[in-house]
């Protein structure tokens, strides 16, 4: 891939900051289209349908980044926002649904995961910890800024999926709150 982490941050952060409805990206052999609305403007879905195998292997052949990547289940699909594909998902990562009750802390942005504000401080929160909704859980770093993510729910830290030092994507789920009433 001619892209490298910091131009494909940059390119995502200014997606963020405009309205558009169809975007293709090409440097290279790499390839990035994204939509918005479920489908691109060549009348193409967003999340290709696994019966749409002619489509998916033209985009592999033009993408060899599309090839090793898992499209996004057909739940993801019907959310609002913009619809990704040729970006590769994190090869562990399983689509999550909170249990009732409880809600998950997603990445904001592209960038590096990091538990703590500085290597050996302890971390924003742990299993067990209770959080406010403006209480800071975690750093994302993009393009050496560092991004305060916060809880954005009142209750108890259940789960925490990501490690200092992951690569994390917009949307990934982070930690999972159980709410408080």
């Amino acid at each position: 891939m001619d892209l490298d982490l910091e131009e494909l941050a940059a390119v995502i952060e200014q997606l963020d900051k405009t309205e558009f409805t169809d975007f293709l990206f090409e440097k290279g052999d790499f390839r990035l289209r994204v939509s918005r609305g479920g489908h691109f403007a060549d009348g193409a879905p967003a999340v290709p349908s696994p019966h749409a195998a002619p489509q998916a292997a033209h985009d592999a052949a033009a993408s060899p980044a599309a090839a090793a990547s898992p499209q996004p289940s057909p739940a993801h699909s019907t959310a609002p926002g913009p619809a990704l594909r040729a970006v590769p998902a994190p090869s562990a990562q399983a689509p999550l649904t909170p249990e009732a009750g409880h809600a998950v802390v997603t990445a904001p942005m592209l960038g590096t995961f990091y538990s703590s504000p500085k290597p050996g401080s302890p971390a924003f929160v742990a299993v067990g910890d209770t959080v406010e909704p403006d209480a800071v859980v975690c750093i994302v770093e993009v393009m050496k800024l560092m991004n305060s993510v916060q809880a954005g729910v009142s209750g108890t830290v259940t789960e925490v999926y990501a490690k200092d030092g992951d690569l994390v994507e917009f949307g990934q789920p982070l930690f999972a709150v159980r709410e408080s009433a």
